[in-house]
């Protein structure tokens, strides 16, 4: 009985932190605007951030020619870091700008995740 019981403790420890981790966000939405900002006022990034994936995930666009997407991804964490915004964790995934604008196709360049 003791044995049954404590399986569902953890079971339920489990549920309830995947539940807080997947409902909580990185940044709010002031904070979300001085990070777009600060990336516009960046040349590698010539567009405003294509979009936010419940805090956590910040898509952005890049020339294809200008930089790989993962050393892009690179720079906008640091970017964001020297600002003293609180983006650890925030993982930020570089796509193709002109083949969005163009051709509506969501092409993937790279990606990082913030420390």
């Amino acid at each position: 009985m003791k044995r049954i019981i404590f399986i569902i403790l953890v079971v339920l420890s489990g549920l309830v932190a995947y539940y807080v981790s997947s409902t909580s966000q990185i940044l709010n939405d002031n904070q979300k605007r001085s990070a777009e900002n600060v990336l516009l006022d960046n040349n590698l990034f010539p567009a405003r951030p294509v979009w936010w994936s419940d805090g956590k995930i910040l898509a952005v666009g890049i020339l294809p020619d200008s930089s790989t997407g993962d050393a892009a991804a690179q720079t906008a964490c640091d970017l964001l870091i020297a600002e003293q915004l609180p983006v650890s964790g925030l993982r930020i995934e570089v796509y193709d700008v002109l083949k969005i604008q163009n051709e509506d196709e969501w092409s993937l360049l790279g990606f990082a995740v913030c420390e």
